[in-house]
């Protein structure tokens, strides 16, 4: 008798999962050194005759335009030391410590500059608007600056999905390492999401509305003298919420690649496969909305949401090192259950 044999599915998934690794620490080289239009370095030179096409980000600590090079198209530039020389054929938007604009720079466009230190030449040519932000007040001008540059780079549909696709496998890769290095912490976050949605979601919601208080005070508080010491704390504030929403969406990963995995029909699986597979799917089902500016509010809807699960389930069970509920409120909702 001739038996049908179906492949071997479950064999292939650990393979995915080396292969998801490899390609996320590839996607780690290209955004730490550079990629098409965007580039960090320690220090960065555009040498004279040289152009680059399309719309440019460079971040460095020295940056080097020299005389007859040029960009086609808009230009961001941050760093500490800017010497800028060439010809930009779009909008330029310069933040700098020491800013030095050259004999044969041309700007066809808008220039706006935020600098301590500017040195500029006569012959310098600018046929659009000449901006100079950071006069007054610096602390609003840099935010200013930074959407500047922001809106005209993120035009790119290419560049919306990369960072789409990208970040979706640094997520995985992340779940799947930390599944391996600590699981009996992520089990109790996803039992205290398991045992008490509620409590946990709103204590998360709660956390986050109360940082986007301080950020509110601070925001009104520009007016007076306070922005210098409320700064550190509103940072430190959006740093803690951000890593400890991170920390679990990470626990979240694990139940949601079993589920992804049980609807595709595959075999049980390690924990750092399933985390790597759930990983996957939550960074897309979280930032596969922001690829198209009509579902960017579906996008962060579910952001909020997702974070404050995860969020809560980290401060309830202490990052994990008790279990929450604790044993005593377990037995109490059990009495009270059943006395219902």
């Amino acid at each position: 008798m001739i038996t049908s044999q179906k492949a071997p599915l479950h064999r292939f998934v650990p393979l995915g999962v080396f292969l998801l690794l490899g390609l996320s620490s590839v996607a780690c080289v290209n955004i730490a050194n550079r990629g098409d239009g965007f580039n960090v370095a320690k220090n960065y030179e555009l040498k004279s005759g040289k152009q680059l096409d399309g719309d440019q980000v460079i971040v460095a600590y020295d940056v080097d335009l020299q005389p007859g090079s040029s960009v086609n198209g808009d230009l961001t530039l941050t760093g500490n030391q800017v010497t800028f020389g060439g010809e930009v054929t779009g909008d330029a938007v310069i933040v700098a410590d020491q800013l030095t604009i050259g004999d044969e720079v041309h700007v066809t466009g808008d220039m706006v500059i935020c600098a301590d230190s500017l040195t500029q030449s006569d012959t310098a040519r600018i046929e659009g608007e000449f901006k100079k932000e950071c006069g007054s007040s610096r602390r609003v001008s840099v935010s200013h600056l930074i959407e500047s540059g922001w809106d005209s780079w993120r035009g790119s549909l290419f560049f919306r999905m990369s960072t789409a696709v990208i970040g979706s496998l640094l997520l995985a890769a992340l779940s799947a390492l930390v599944t391996a290095a600590i699981p009996r912490p992520l089990a109790r976050m996803v039992e205290g999401v398991h045992q008490a949605p509620i409590s946990v979601s709103g204590m998360g919601f709660v956390t986050i509305l109360m940082v986007i208080g301080m950020t509110m005070i601070y925001i009104v508080s520009l007016q007076l003298i306070l922005p210098v010491i409320l700064l550190p704390v509103v940072m430190l504030g959006w740093l803690a919420v951000g890593l400890l929403s991170l920390f679990g969406w990470i626990a979240l990963a694990g139940p949601l690649g079993r589920f992804v995995l049980r609807l595709l029909h595959v075999g049980k699986q390690p924990p750092m496969v399933a985390a790597a597979v759930g990983g996957l799917t939550l960074g897309l089902g979280l930032r596969i909305w922001s690829v198209f500016w009509l579902t960017a509010w579906i996008g962060l809807a579910v952001t909020v949401i997702v974070a404050s699960i995860g969020l809560g389930a980290v401060i309830l069970t202490r990052i994990g090192t008790r279990p929450y509920p604790t044993p005593v409120d377990r037995r109490r909702l059990a009495v009270q259950d059943s006395a219902d």
